[in-house]
């Protein structure tokens, strides 16, 4: 196999791994929010600390969405 087509499947790799990496960052950051109170799930009841909403897409990612800053 030529050096282009080991490095082109390297590069796929790599891609996939930081895909990874960055749904877990994503998961992390979702989670620490509701832990701290600062986030709600769409369609619940914000309370005075609410910062974010999350909301889970059909395919079953969350997403965030900044409500307000906190005071």
């Amino acid at each position: 196999m030529s050096a282009d087509g080991e490095e082109d499947q390297k590069s796929a790799g790599e891609g996939g791994q930081g895909d990874d990496a960055e749904r877990r960052a994503t998961e992390k950051f979702i989670s620490d929010l509701l832990a701290r109170g600062e986030a709600v799930f769409e369609g619940e009841e914000p309370t005075p600390r609410t910062t974010h909403v999350v909301k889970r897409g059909d395919d079953g990612r969350l997403t965030v969405r900044r409500l307000r800053f906190f005071h």
